[in-house]
């Protein structure tokens, strides 16, 4: 009896460990049950006020398809972007990837996490894509209602010519006034931009 005991207390520890880590796991599937193709995807801990890199590189998922989002051990809430072919974006925040196997989109799809304080308005981030042919090395965007610019929403980051990035936003206001300053100092405004209904910030 004491044998039997000991066993199951030993089995019991060793499967602890795994069951902690597995917790601890923000790693998800993604699976497209829409006719359209997933060209990018953006999975960023909540806790950021930036995009970060698309998880896809220089993959795709088709219809029908399923891609393994690999995420670091740790954080488990993370805000998802998903870019389909043509330009259109969907977005699902504070969900707590840790207890999500699959991120169905389309039919079954995983239910948008319900908010601890409505969000009025619409959703205003957009991908900002560079086709001038030069470096942008910081780029602002500020509610047109506030009289600054805010934070470099590119961090650390740069844009390289023919190169996109995800500019993530707080859902709620839409108009905006956007300044992109490229290498070497030069500056250029657009104000009062409805980056709810913008897909893709084209700079030329």
């Amino acid at each position: 009896m004491l044998r039997r005991l000991l066993a199951a207390a030993l089995l019991a520890l060793l499967a602890a460990p795994a069951a902690q880590a597995q917790s601890n796991d923000p790693s998800f599937r993604v699976v497209n049950n829409t006719r359209n193709v997933v060209n990018e995807v953006y999975a960023s801990p909540a806790s950021e006020r930036s995009w970060g890199t698309d998880r896809l590189g220089t993959e795709v998922i088709r219809p029908g398809a399923t891609h393994i989002i690999r995420l670091p051990r740790g954080e488990c809430v993370y805000d998802i972007r998903v870019v389909y072919q043509g330009g259109e974006a969907e977005e699902r925040r504070g969900v707590n990837t840790c207890n999500l196997t699959d991120f169905v989109l389309g039919a079954a799809a995983t239910p948008a996490p319900t908010p601890a304080q409505p969000q009025a308005g619409g959703n205003p981030s957009f991908n900002l894509v560079n086709q001038s042919g030069r470096v942008i090395e910081e780029f602002y965007a500020s509610p047109s209602s506030e009289q600054n610019w805010g934070p470099d929403r590119l961090g650390a980051d740069t844009v390289s010519p023919g190169s996109r990035f995800a500019i993530r936003l707080p859902q709620g206001e839409c108009l905006y006034d956007l300044r992109i300053v490229f290498q070497g100092g030069e500056a250029r405004e657009q104000r009062r931009v409805d980056a709810c209904n913008t897909v893709d910030f084209v700079v030329r």
